[in-house]
């Protein structure tokens, strides 16, 4: 406050002119008696503002933050970790299909050369040309032996690894603001070609393009048929056709593990799951008869199964009757990536793949 020295002015409580201060905050003239009520009326409001300061201060100690944002980081990050584990997991799988394929071209072409040497030898047929050939065959599948397959491993750089971002902005506030990211990894989806049947284990044959198999050997005799791709991410859809089945529907489609070894190669495996005949349903070597109706499958009908790996089950759907089946899997005991597994049992039973369009 300072003293007036000019004019007279009335207090602007009572109306008063004599011993006139001026505020210098709101400007108003006070009287002697009515300056120290205004100035005990400003002390009261700061009081007041001091003590919503402390409310605030002490709400601000006992709130605790949402940590629903830090719970979906965490999600997040451990799916993610998962999905890297999987996509490496695939990679080796891919890896060692590599090898094995390569393993199995060189064995059958040892095994074509033994085929001649004998036939030639018995028949004592043979000249110098087919000396020096077999020896130049020979020295071709060593190199290959000892120079194994060129493999290397290739970054996928037309999929670059997604971020997803976490803005924020003052609350309420007027002036334009900086956005903090937090970035977290998503690996890229997996893009998936078409199955087709590769590998057979017992008597049956494989068309051209590997989209039919049909059993060639004898009656009850199980044959194992293996799909070409690997199933680790997403869910993916595998529609087949019952060219030709027995009397008694029995025929397995499921999936197993890619890690199995060909021993387990089994659909009673405990790395297995799937739907057999004889209203069998075998969960991770489990068979369960009560959930699953195998008996109005027929010759034609269209059989469509599911593999989702988000929910760790596979789905069987009969199209005629417009039924489906769900199993879940173990992962534990059928790691990823998954193969498609089918099963034939009777002589002459064909299965064909139809293309998703």
């Amino acid at each position: 406050m300072s003293a007036s020295v000019t004019g007279k002015k009335q207090c602007a409580t009572c109306s008063k002119s004599g011993g006139i201060m001026i505020c210098d905050g709101c400007q108003q003239p006070f009287c002697g008696k009515h300056s120290v009520e205004h100035r005990q009326e400003l002390t009261n409001q700061l009081d007041g503002i001091m003590q919503e300061h402390d409310l605030l201060q002490q709400e601000l100690g006992q709130s605790s933050i949402d940590n629903s944002l830090l719970k979906q980081i965490n999600k997040w990050e451990k799916e993610s970790i998962t999905k890297i584990q999987v996509s490496a997991e695939a990679a080796r799988a891919d890896l060692r299909q590599i090898l094995d394929r390569s393993k199995e071209q060189i064995s059958k072409a040892c095994h074509d050369i033994a085929v001649n040497l004998r036939s030639s030898r018995e028949a004592d047929d043979f000249s110098e040309d087919d000396l020096n050939r077999w020896m130049e065959q020979l020295k071709e599948l060593k190199l290959e032996i000892t120079s194994p397959p060129s493999t290397k491993l290739v970054e996928d750089k037309h999929s670059p690894i997604h971020l997803i971002t976490i803005k924020y902005s003052t609350f309420k506030s007027t002036k334009p603001t900086k956005s903090k990211q937090i970035s977290i990894l998503e690996p890229p989806p997996l893009s998936v070609p078409r199955e087709k049947f590769l590998r057979v284990f017992g008597r049956a044959t494989l068309n051209e393009d590997g989209s039919g198999v049909w059993h060639t050997g004898d009656y009850r005799e199980y044959v194992y048929i293996l799909g070409e791709q690997l199933y680790s991410q997403s869910r993916h859809v595998i529609r087949f056709k019952i060219e030709y089945e027995d009397d008694v529907y029995n025929i397995f489609f499921g999936c197993i593990s890619s890690q199995a070894t060909n021993k387990e190669i089994k659909f009673s495996s405990s790395a297995a799951t799937g739907w057999f005949g004889y209203n069998e349903a075998y969960q991770n070597g489990i068979v369960d008869e009560s959930h699953y109706d195998s008996d109005t499958i027929k010759t034609n009908d269209i059989l469509s199964l599911t593999f989702d790996c988000e929910k760790y089950q596979i789905e069987l759907c009969h199209e005629r009757k417009n039924k489906t089946y769900t199993l879940q899997i173990d992962i534990e005991k059928a790691p990823f990536p998954w193969r498609l597994l089918v099963v034939l049992d009777h002589f002459n039973d064909c299965v064909r793949i139809l293309p998703n369009d």
